[in-house]
């Protein structure tokens, strides 16, 4: 389960990288990396990035921290999802440093990247549709590991408890609902409809508000905490619009136009068909091509990471490179002598001598056709991945649909 926020860094740069890097928090440095820049020097290196950008904005670096389930996760595993994280979103071309901190009762990331990417200076666009991306990514990455996610919550006044008791079907809030809903589909009139409620195991109060619980528990939930359609009014609705074939709230809710119990047969007759389609004749056919999908997935995505390393790659010597020839241009004494720049241009020429480059180090514009090359090859890579997840999916769903009905016994022939 990771939960996501990212908000803008406008005038503490400094400390808030302080912050994260702070070493009780980190296991004393062990959990921290960094991409394009030295943690030590971050604040440095972002600033000369940002000078060189042309758009307004007093934002000088994003805060991005990516939390998770207390107990399902250890410092090493989050880390390399925070840093996979930062991969998939950044392509590359931002400056960040990432820190996992363990001082809490979660493990949970801090990624603290630069406002301005370094190769065409542009601006990271942080809104709405930035915010469901890095969602999207960090769902993806925390499945792929077999951890919990976070799904969007569609009723309102829902606890998180419930919420996640419900998706096993343990919820008795839930418990209660399906069987209200199939006991109307089933009735004529409400007193029949009281009797196959007490059929079904559940007890109701009629009395100044409605109320019902399961025979096993002690106490009633009202019908309010239920939601609208669970009051006495709605259900004496529901019932004669069920014996006149009709639904009350046809013009409310499109997905509850059929009742419950049709609804579910419906989805696995579909998930039948999706599934005859791909030549599947078995429960166990099923399983094999589920798992044979989910291989070709990690294969690919291991081949998408060594050829988003090698851009990586490219990309932090380019930038070094960029900032030595910026550095050699033609200046005044007092900015030649800048400390800032000093320190910078002697980060970038350590770089590239740990890189295996002798002085006098090449062009940055030299690596521009392999760049080009890479990122072709990337679009085509990413082009099959999307291709296979996407009938990944399409299986997973179609059996999670199934297992839904036939969860306890399920069929070996479909």
């Amino acid at each position: 389960m990771a939960v996501t926020k990212i908000h803008p860094i406008k005038s503490t740069l400094k400390q808030a990288l302080a912050y994260v890097l702070e070493g009780k928090k980190t296991n004393e440095g062990i959990l921290v990396s960094s991409y394009a820049c030295s943690p030590e020097t971050a604040d440095i290196e972002f600033s000369f990035t940002l000078s060189h950008c042309m758009q307004k904005g007093n934002n000088l670096a994003f805060h991005l921290i990516q939390s998770f389930k207390p107990g399902e996760i250890d410092p090493e595993t989050a880390h390399k999802i925070g840093d996979e994280l930062a991969v998939d979103l950044l392509k590359g071309n931002y400056e960040y440093v990432l820190c996992t901190h363990v001082d809490k009762g979660h493990i949970h990331n801090h990624i603290v990247f630069c406002a301005a990417n370094f190769n065409d200076y542009r601006k990271f666009v942080s809104n709405r549709k930035s915010y469901h991306h890095i969602r999207k990514i960090s769902d993806r990455l925390c499945e792929v590991n077999g951890l919990s996610i976070i799904y969007q919550i569609r009723d309102r006044g829902k606890s998180y408890k419930e919420y996640i008791t419900n998706l096993d079907g343990t919820s008795w809030k839930s418990h209660i609902r399906r069987s209200i809903d199939l006991a109307i589909t089933r009735s004529l009139t409400y007193e029949e409809y009281l009797i196959k409620l007490n059929i079904l195991g559940i007890e109701v109060k009629d009395g100044k508000e409605l109320a019902f619980r399961k025979a096993s528990d002690q106490r009633f939930s009202r019908a309010q905490n239920l939601g609208y359609r669970y009051s006495r009014s709605q259900i004496e609705q529901r019932i004669i619009a069920n014996s006149c074939d009709e639904d009350p709230s046809r013009n409310q809710t499109r997905y509850r136009r059929i009742p419950f119990a049709f609804r579910e047969l419906k989805l696995t007759e579909r998930a039948l068909s999706f599934i005859v389609e791909q030549g599947i004749d078995s429960y166990k056919a099923l399983e094999t091509k589920q798992k044979e999908l989910k291989l070709s997935l990690q294969t690919v995505q291991g081949e998408l990471r060594i050829l988003e390393r090698r851009i990586q790659d490219i990309s932090r010597i380019t930038k070094q490179l960029r900032v030595i020839e910026s550095y050699d241009k033609p200046q005044t004494k007092a900015e030649k002598t800048s400390r800032a720049e000093l320190e910078l241009t002697k980060i970038a020429s350590e770089f590239l001598r740990d890189k295996g480059f002798k002085e006098p180090f090449p062009n940055s514009s030299s690596f521009a056709m392999e760049m080009v090359d890479l990122r072709e090859q990337l679009e085509v890579l990413y082009g099959r991945y999307r291709r296979i997840r996407q009938d990944y999916k399409g299986i997973q769903k179609a059996r999670r649909q199934i297992d839904q009905v036939v969860q306890k016994n399920p069929p070996q022939e479909l």
